[in-house]
């Protein structure tokens, strides 16, 4: 399926932020993919498709999920919203005809990275966070900068900023964002 046929079946089935998020992250990937060596029409599908489970509905995502084996974690039972990566590799594949195993992964990660993540894994969860039409956060500037000059270095402060935020609130910290963060600390070290 080209571009253009994902674009006008995504369109639809996410809310109009949404769709600029996604266009986002897909400009940021590319962007990313290039300058890091990666593969720019490979990140460009990734980015384009990673939110495409978002807008369904929680219900619906909690049951879908439980029918196709999807491990639901206690962050995800917490804070659904969260449960939008697995069932978007899913729906990535049967819906939009992605069979490459790293786009999947990528899609598949984005929320929380992964222990050991390949470079588009990498590209797409710091372009999730970094995109043009993101809302400023703590560091963003600078982790802009990073993620173009230091990816590890970036993927490290990207997991710190969230797991701080989460901390600071109520919500559940998700254990494979803890493990990430723990792994890519040990790395550096």
């Amino acid at each position: 399926m080209d571009r253009a046929e994902m674009i006008k079946k995504l369109k639809p089935k996410l809310n109009e932020k949404r769709f600029i998020h996604s266009i986002g992250v897909e400009y940021t990937a590319a962007n990313l993919a290039f300058v890091h060596g990666a593969d720019v029409k490979k990140a460009r599908i990734a980015g384009l498709l990673h939110d495409c489970a978002k807008c369904i509905p929680t219900e619906e995502k909690l049951k879908k999920s439980k029918k196709l084996g999807f491990k639901i974690n206690r962050s995800e039972k917490s804070n659904p919203d969260l449960l939008h990566g697995k069932p978007g590799a899913y729906y990535a594949r049967e819906k939009y005809g992605v069979t490459d195993p790293d786009i999947l992964s990528a899609i598949t990660y984005h929320t929380t990275g992964h222990p050991g993540m390949n470079l588009l894994d990498k590209i797409i969860f710091v372009a999730d966070y970094i995109e043009p039409n993101r809302k400023m956060i703590r560091d963003l500037p600078e982790i802009r900068r990073e993620a173009f000059l230091d990816l590890d270095k970036c993927v490290i402060h990207i997991l710190k900023n969230t797991l701080d935020y989460l901390d600071e609130g109520e919500a559940v910290i998700d254990e494979l964002t803890q493990k990430t963060y723990d792994y890519y600390v040990n790395k550096e070290s």
